[in-house]
């Protein structure tokens, strides 16, 4: 399953975008030099994840957030509130363009960007038509095995990052100081009792439909995020479960779809080797 072409796109220029960024977002903005790029997110003031993106420093007072789903348009407005007297603006960008390349494919124009993904990979974004030859077109699927979600519409300010496995990302900074949502994040990290759910690597016979999992007593289970089709016909899916149930395997059900059984993650394969 492909990167889609067209990545949903939000710049914040200006001599405060710096300060912005640093007092909104959960990973430390100030370790970026320009060029470079981090996962980052925006958390509601419960600490629930809005949005998760790449967050790009594209100059000394420019960012690029390229969001891992959800839309970019009604997320102006809130952060438009936070402006204040800072001299910063906040834009979606369209027409820009993002594909899955090998990570040391160079870029094709001045206005081109690589993204870090796991595995050798990345993502370039540019203004203008891509270049440069794309991977297989398994993008998703790559990520699924990395461990690195993608948040569909029904997953939005319902998880939080401990959930996701943002420590694990490089996703968030727990030394950086104030952000919304950040005391009760703070207080579950350091206090214990964020780690109620883990990221699951699912596979199962069906296409799973709709979004919430349940346990074979019909009791919540967690969140579905993506699937992708394996070439065997069955399909792999990456969830966010409740912690037990993803260590003991046990079955779940999506809509009408049941048997959907946790598997051992790459991304741990990959930390033991």
């Amino acid at each position: 399953m492909p990167y889609p072409a067209h990545p949903e796109l939000i710049e914040l220029s200006g001599p405060d975008a710096t300060a912005f960024a640093q007092a909104q977002f959960c990973n430390d903005v100030l370790a970026l030099a320009p060029g470079q790029s981090q996962l980052n997110a925006w958390l509601n003031p419960q600490g629930r994840v809005r949005r998760l993106f790449h967050l790009l420093r594209a100059g000394e007072s420019r960012y690029l957030l390229a969001l891992r789903g959800g839309e970019a348009a009604p997320l102006l407005a809130p952060l438009r509130m936070f402006v204040l007297r800072l001299k910063v603006q906040v834009q979606q960008l369209q027409g820009w363009h993002w594909q899955e390349i090998a990570g040391d494919n160079a870029a094709a124009a001045d206005d081109s960007w690589r993204l870090a993904l796991p595995g050798q990979r990345a993502l370039l974004l540019q203004a203008t038509a891509p270049t440069v030859a794309a991977l297989d077109g398994d993008g998703l699927l790559h990520d699924l095995d990395a461990g690195l979600p993608w948040l569909p519409t029904h997953a939005l300010e319902q998880l939080l990052p401990s959930w996701l496995e943002f420590a694990r990302l490089g996703a968030i900074s727990h030394s950086k100081g104030c952000y919304p949502g950040q005391e009760i994040v703070a207080r579950l990290h350091f206090r214990g009792g964020g780690d109620k759910r883990v990221l699951a690597c699912l596979e199962s016979a069906q296409e799973p439909a709709g979004g919430e999992l349940r346990d074979t007593s019909g009791a919540e289970a967690g969140l579905l995020l993506q699937s992708c089709r394996l070439p065997s016909g069955s399909w792999r899916s990456l969830a966010s479960v409740r912690r037990e149930l993803a260590a003991a395997g046990t079955p779940l059900l999506c809509g009408g779809v049941s048997g959907l059984q946790a598997i051992e993650p790459g991304w741990s394969r990959a930390a033991e080797q």
